[in-house]
């Protein structure tokens, strides 16, 4: 029993000593393959090279990114491809959490792509603050071919942090490093939260720890039209809503009940007009990701149904300008 016991202390030594710095985890399902080449290339050249790269493929029927997929795990050694049953990306990142062998784990979505510095950046960062537990940075915001928009100007510091996310997620997901110790000991990420489960995984990582952005655009973040259905643009509101009651629960010291908090939401949203801005930000997801008529469409749909609304006016207001004057497209959306 003895030399069992030391052969596993030996064997977790070994294991610590080689393992990357960083775990970089990456779910796949359907994504056009020049996207995903993008986003598997950007990663592959960073400047810190001391990293893990986890693509886990949830489920998906397109031959062409498995066979993608399988060419650029024989070429580079660091890939470990996991092929999974569709679990949706929430169960996913925590099968990979839970397997990461890296001391930090970097988010990268499979349709955006990064700077070359990035990763040495952040993990810089997180070294030298320990009190950090999770590292952002700005991003340049794309549509969906490519072409460039804005750059985003997040808030940097702990605590203006902390404020944003009284009403917003102050991060871009896939543009995040963060502690693996830290995510594992507070659970991962909720898993009745089926889309925007970043919200609620970061603001309990700040709570426990605190979180920064980087000022540097380190990531390249690309609005897709099928991205944000109008059901899932109605999902995506009802998590930010039960994101911000189970912090408020945090707070007060009470039961954070993530299904009563989501069946609340719901309730709010078919009272109230919070479900309109739902509906209204499916069509602005649309505009932003240059699909101009499908944006049309459907706030002129959502007019018809809503005809004295002052929030959908002026969302088309917001198209025109948008279409028309170029330069305006970043203060439209200040």
């Amino acid at each position: 029993m003895m030399n069992q016991i030391s052969d596993q202390i030996a064997a977790e030594t070994y294991a610590d000593r080689f393992a990357p710095t960083v775990s970089v985890l990456m779910a796949v399902r359907d994504v056009p393959v020049s996207m995903l080449e993008q986003a598997i290339t950007s990663v592959l050249g960073q400047t810190l090279d001391d990293f893990e790269f986890l693509i886990y493929r949830d489920g998906g029927q397109d031959q062409k990114v498995l066979d993608t997929l399988e060419r650029y795990a024989s070429l580079d050694s660091r890939i470990e491809l996991h092929h999974e049953p569709p679990r949706g990306l929430t169960r996913t990142l925590n099968v990979g959490l839970a397997n990461a062998h890296g001391r930090y784990i970097a988010r990268h979505d499979a349709d955006d792509w990064s700077e070359p510095d990035r990763f040495a950046k952040q993990v810089e960062f997180l070294e030298q603050h320990p009190e950090i537990a999770v590292c952002g940075s700005n991003a340049w915001m794309h549509q969906e071919q490519g072409t460039r928009l804005w750059e985003t100007r997040f808030p940097l510091e702990p605590n203006k942090i902390k404020d944003a996310m009284q009403e917003r997620n102050p991060f871009v997901h896939g543009a995040t490093m963060f502690r693996t110790a830290t995510a594992r000991r507070l659970g991962g990420y909720c898993e009745e939260f089926v889309c925007s489960q970043d919200y609620d995984f970061f603001w309990r990582m700040c709570d426990a720890s605190g979180g920064a952005n980087l000022p540097d655009p380190l990531y390249h973040y690309r609005y897709r039209t099928g991205a944000v259905s109008g059901q899932r643009a109605t999902d995506q509101a009802r998590v930010h809503i039960a994101t911000q009651a189970l912090a408020w629960a945090r707070r007060i010291g009470a039961d954070a009940d993530a299904d009563a908090a989501l069946e609340e939401a719901g309730r709010q949203l078919r009272e109230t007009p919070e479900g309109l801005s739902a509906q209204l930000k499916q069509a602005d997801h649309r505009m932003l990701a240059g699909d101009y008529s499908g944006a049309l469409r459907a706030y002129g749909w959502l007019l018809a149904s809503h005809p004295i609304s002052l929030l959908a006016w002026g969302k088309l207001i917001r198209w025109v300008v948008f279409l028309a004057i170029p330069p305006a497209r970043s203060l439209c959306f200040r």
